[in-house]
């Protein structure tokens, strides 16, 4: 299939290879202009997320959420994790009264996640990976969302994405484990995400041209579609089923968020999401999974306003 890799993630971009004395750093920001966005795109770690994106595809190509999938104390503790976070939505009820920009209580919501992060991670890390917590934490922190401003975009989508990627640099997650990181965990964290967003009432961020796509997801499609081909029952042009749509969106992360777009958005959906109508006349998902990419590395990955924010560490390095 064209826009999957064939093999696994390349060990030579591991820097979990330092083993048991490894010493996080805290990540910062390293793209101020358009140059950088142009330097970062011809580095090796431009290549690295590349590979971590189309091996977690290949890992989701044909599997549903509710497939079985093989899971590690890793997984299973991020799991544990995104509930812990879960927690905290159900702790911190919004304000009442008019706010123009989104709900002044997702900041007291982000001050308690940000002074839980660290022994959240616990759950996650085991001992001897301990000194790696503040790197992670900066990354789950701005999987969120932002807390001045109250919004959140395909960039801190994109921070999560690496957050899963540091646990298999790691190597807490290996090969087998990244069909469950997608299926189980990232699911899990969409969910998150859009209670967060509804509670809160975030902004979207980023590059407009992603807004006709959805408010504030890109990736769920990519692997949501490669999840779809072949499937005998499903069609791109199902989307439009809102019952069929309803019906397996807990089991499709595309259809999930078509879902979701239905839940709040009103009127024709040629209108409110003119992208995903006439993606929707493709001839197949595979089409669609090779879109998808295309479209991300132009509208996410290339966009200063989107890259300005990206963080790098050790892990996840700025070459």
């Amino acid at each position: 299939m064209e826009g999957e890799v064939t093999s696994a993630v390349p060990t030579t971009e591991q820097p979990a290879a330092q083993g048991a004395g490894y010493q996080g750093v805290v990540p910062r920001k390293r793209i101020g202009t358009q140059a950088d966005v142009q330097r970062f795109q011809a580095s090796p770690t431009y290549k690295l997320l590349q590979t971590w994106l189309h091996a977690l595809n290949k890992a989701t190509l044909r599997k549903s959420n509710t497939a079985p999938a093989v899971l590690c104390p890793a997984v299973e503790g991020a799991l544990a994790l995104l509930e812990q976070v879960d927690k905290l939505v159900d702790e911190t009820p919004p304000e009442t009264g008019e706010m123009r920009f989104g709900n002044k209580a997702f900041r007291t919501w982000h001050a308690k996640l940000a002074a839980a992060a660290e022994e959240l991670h616990k759950l996650v890390l085991p001992e001897e990976k301990a000194g790696a917590t503040q790197e992670l934490v900066a990354y789950l922190l701005d999987s969120f969302g932002n807390a001045v401003r109250i919004d959140y975009g395909t960039g801190h989508e994109l921070h999560f994405i690496i957050w899963m990627y540091c646990l298999h640099a790691l190597g807490l997650v290996q090969q087998e484990h990244l069909a469950a990181l997608v299926t189980r965990v990232f699911a899990r964290y969409l969910t998150l995400v859009r209670k967060v967003q509804q509670t809160y009432g975030q902004e979207p961020a980023g590059s407009r041209g992603v807004w006709c796509l959805d408010d504030h997801q890109f990736v769920p499609f990519i692997w949501g579609a490669a999840q779809l081909i072949d499937n005998p029952d499903i069609q791109p042009g199902s989307i439009m089923d809102k019952e069929l749509v309803a019906r397996h969106a807990d089991e499709y992360l595309y259809l999930g968020c078509i879902h979701y777009i239905h839940m709040v958005k009103k009127g024709p959906f040629f209108e409110h999401s003119p992208d995903l109508y006439n993606i929707s006349g493709a001839a197949s998902w595979e089409k669609i999974n090779k879109g998808m990419f295309m479209k991300y590395n132009q509208d996410v990955l290339s966009k200063l306003p989107v890259l300005q924010h990206m963080l790098f560490g050790s892990l996840f390095p700025y070459a």
